[in-house]
């Protein structure tokens, strides 16, 4: 019988997991953020549950969406780098951008270790791939979907503004939405965009945009890295929307499941499992004898819808019932 992994902390501010286990190889999980995170913990149910007895793993937490300031980002990655020395794995998993940016692409072309990368939102050559080293799975979210959806909910909706964070999450994935918009793809219009980088900041913009009778949703999809007024640190999530679904009379929709956990009114998610699961058979492919630069990049398939019907219903919006039943999962 094969016996549960022992579980120890390495590494104090980065949380550095070490599981020893029989297997056919090691690999080091390096995180942009924090354990804690919902999309963390989806992509790590995923690994745990595909790697099982056969892979040992370490995982490594940047903690960037709690500390987005640059030096704790580069403090952090120099950390992660000799974590990296000091594990010497066959693989290094890199999920998310700032994992890409402050520790993998220093790696591609020019190191016997493979990377696969997951939660991606760059195009791949930002970083410098493809590369003889490097493969994994972009993240690409569903703005038509989402929109589309709230345009069933309320058909009256006609212009969206975008609200958001100014992480590197956000730096990478806003040049795409825009490019929709201007080429008018998307379902709505979106007429509005605005990147607050303090706390104090993102409740002008809010208040700003809810008085506008040009406006009737917003479109919030982070709001993670948002800074107190001395910009060391990021405010709570929960705080920022709690904030703010109480501080506007419209819609709110996002990209991610946290966003209708949070009180936004709907999203069409990308599954943070699926990015852990495709991450996870790379790997095991790669640990096999495959060289990464023969597994071919990927993009996410699978969104879910998420209705927060307590929100509607704090908004006064009655959902048509086929929306209801085109959900996934339902908040009431």
């Amino acid at each position: 019988m094969r016996h549960r992994p022992l579980i120890k902390t390495f590494v104090a501010a980065s949380a550095l997991l070490i599981f020893s286990l029989p297997c056919y190889g090691r690999v080091l999980v390096v995180h942009s953020y924090h354990e804690q995170y919902e999309w963390v913990q989806g992509i790590n149910k995923a690994l745990v549950s595909s790697f099982r007895s056969e892979v040992a793993y370490r995982m490594f937490y940047m903690d960037t969406k709690r500390h987005p300031d640059e030096v704790w980002k580069r403090q952090i990655a120099a950390k992660a780098k000799k974590a990296i020395a000091a594990y010497a794995p066959q693989v290094v998993i890199a999920v998310d951008d700032n994992a890409q940016e402050y520790v993998a692409k220093d790696f591609a072309g020019r190191s016997p270790i493979q990377f696969v990368f997951c939660g991606v939102n760059a195009k791949p050559d930002a970083y410098g791939y493809p590369s003889s080293n490097v493969t994994g799975i972009l993240e690409r979210t569903y703005p038509n979907q989402v929109l589309d959806m709230l345009k069933r909910i309320d058909p009256s909706i006609k212009n969206v503004v975008w609200v958001s964070d100014d992480s590197q999450t956000v730096v990478s994935l806003l040049p795409r939405i825009r490019r929709k918009a201007e080429s008018h793809e998307l379902p709505l219009n979106l007429i509005g965009y605005a990147l607050p980088s303090t706390f104090t900041q993102w409740k002008k913009t809010i208040l700003r945009y809810n008085q506008n009778t040009d406006v009737h949703a917003f479109l919030i999809p982070l709001y993670h890295t948002v800074k107190n007024n001395s910009g060391d640190k990021s405010v709570a999530a929960s705080t920022v929307m709690d904030w703010t679904v109480k501080n506007t009379t419209k819609p709110i929709v996002g990209f991610w499941p946290f966003s209708a956990n949070d009180g936004a009114l709907c999203t069409v998610a990308v599954d943070p499992q699926e990015h852990g699961k495709v991450a996870a058979l790379m790997t095991k492919q790669i640990l096999s004898g495959k060289p990464a630069s023969s597994i071919p990049i990927v993009v996410n398939k699978n969104g879910f819808v998420i209705l927060n019907l307590k929100s509607a219903h704090q908004l006064n919006i009655d959902v048509p019932f086929e929306v209801i039943q085109s959900a996934d999962e339902i908040i009431e």
